[in-house]
């Protein structure tokens, strides 16, 4: 029998794949006795993983209607980029960094810039940020980084599929620079930049479409 924290993230990956397959988009009803199938359970611990997948903010739950995908809305993306930028700059502040951690970090930053699929690259962008901040020491902020990070997925996989990695591959590296010269104050203004790319891109989207 899976624990409650094991079944809420096979339920969140598997949703993450129905919405990176177009099979769920933003704002579609999450159907509870698919998702039972799919995992080969009863309803009954689908919806308790679906609420509480509700903190993360890729599920809504509307009373008397059930649970959704929830929306992407101009508002929430300056809002949660906002949040895992401040998190993982304080995050890498408080992390000292093996020379093994940054040749992992550099290995994961080559794979990404060789990467060919948008879902590849990602997937793979998605895995430095985490490999970034994993020996913060803290564990309530990895807790909520997670959680924003899932919902960052959903943004940049709607958002960011069809951009260059090449300038952000550049900057990964000197974020990887700055953090082996002990140079915090680089690595932060770079790993800033960095999200700055995806927002900038996602309020260009949203500006363009209320012209």
């Amino acid at each position: 029998m899976l624990t409650k924290n094991i079944f809420r993230t096979e339920i969140r990956e598997v949703l993450l794949e129905q919405m990176v397959s177009g099979n769920i988009r933003p704002g579609d009803r999450i159907s509870l006795p698919t998702l039972a199938k799919q995992l080969a359970v009863s309803v009954t611990p689908v919806r308790e993983a679906l609420t509480q997948l509700t903190e993360t903010g890729i599920v809504t739950y509307i009373a008397n209607r059930g649970f959704f995908a929830t929306e992407l809305t101009e508002k929430e993306a300056i809002d949660v980029y906002e949040v895992i930028t401040l998190l993982e700059c304080e995050a890498i502040r408080k992390t000292a960094f093996s020379a093994q951690h940054l040749a992992a970090l550099e290995a994961i930053n080559e794979k990404f810039r060789l990467a060919k699929q948008p879902v590849d690259r990602l997937k793979l962008d998605m895995d430095f940020h985490r490999k970034l901040t994993e020996n913060c020491g803290n564990q309530y902020v990895l807790k909520i980084v997670e959680d924003i990070r899932v919902r960052i997925y959903i943004y940049e996989h709607a958002f960011m599929s069809s951009e260059p990695v090449e300038d952000s591959a550049n900057m990964h590296q000197r974020i990887i620079e700055g953090l082996r010269s002990s140079d915090l104050d680089l690595a932060v203004g770079e790993l800033t930049a960095n999200w700055q790319i995806s927002i900038k891109h996602i309020l260009l989207f949203y500006h363009s479409k209320a012209t």
